[in-house]
């Protein structure tokens, strides 16, 4: 699935820093969600679907592991993906596995679908 050009994402002030939400994109598609990332003034947004199990990355809560301000940790299996690539960085996932980036734009506090 695609995003539409132009979607919100997430308003930069609302984003921990480091660290990530989940956002649902469109309400009638709730199992289809992003992962926005800060660290920093890098903001970056991925397909919230781990490379190795399939699952979304959050706990059952919602809640984003960020380990040691620098990885997203996949509650499932425990992979570990760098914050602001997406790229695998240990744990059950195989090197060279990434998360799907998804491409941004941020203007005026405001993080959207590019």
């Amino acid at each position: 699935m695609s995003f539409a050009r132009g979607t919100v994402l997430a308003r930069v002030d609302a984003l921990p820093n480091p660290g990530a939400v989940v956002v649902t994109p469109h309400p009638d598609e709730p199992f289809v969600t992003v992962l926005v990332t800060r660290k920093g003034e890098t903001i970056s947004a991925f397909r919230n679907k781990c490379p190795h199990a399939g699952y979304p990355l959050q706990h059952s809560n919602g809640r984003v592991i960020v380990q040691e301000g620098r990885y997203l940790v996949c509650a499932a299996h425990g992979a570990s993906f760098g914050l602001e690539t997406g790229a695998c960085v240990g744990g059950p996932c195989d090197n060279g596995d990434t998360l799907e980036r998804i491409a941004i734009v941020v203007r005026d506090g405001i993080v959207s679908v590019a």
